[in-house]
């Protein structure tokens, strides 16, 4: 990937929308812990089916390995939009939920978001920046996860 032709300014437009990409990662991560006592009530969560959600966690780790291979041989650019996109799909019709009933079909919307997250980030920053500039970039995609984690419990006091 020839990357000589990007200004400075691409670059830091680039590494503040993984910033974005990291805050609405974690804004989304952290959201059923603080909405699963409600959506216990709606849905009459036993214990055991309220750690489900923690199945996406297997599809992250099933993943991480082919998105990071896929990171490495195929367009950035597209393979970060595609999963992207598969994961707001998915997360849009989970609306239309109506129980738990297939909880193998949980987790399917956030692998995609989840498995590309860290690996395409940071193959993207290291595409961008030298070695000798890539602190800056880095801990500014990672920062969006703590700032995430903070938006939500700001938004969310009495949880």
């Amino acid at each position: 990937m020839d990357l000589s032709n990007v200004s400075n300014q691409r670059r830091w437009t680039i590494v503040g929308l993984l910033f974005t990409a990291s805050v609405i990662n974690y804004l989304d991560r952290a959201a059923i812990s603080f909405a699963l006592p409600l959506i216990s009530g709606i849905f009459h969560l036993t214990p055991e089916t309220k750690g489900l959600p923690a199945l996406f966690f297997s599809g992250r780790m099933r993943n991480a390995g082919s998105i990071g291979w896929s990171a490495d041989r195929f367009n950035l650019r597209w393979l970060y939009a595609g999963a992207f996109a598969i994961w707001s799909l998915a997360q849009g019709l989970t609306g239309l939920a109506e129980s738990l009933a297939r909880p193998d079909r949980l987790p399917h919307s956030s692998w995609h978001r989840e498995s590309i997250y860290l690996p395409g980030g940071t193959k993207i920053v290291t595409v961008l920046f030298a070695a000798k500039e890539r602190g800056l970039p880095s801990g500014l995609f990672d920062f969006g996860t703590r700032t995430g984690l903070v938006l939500e419990a700001s938004w969310f006091p009495g949880f």
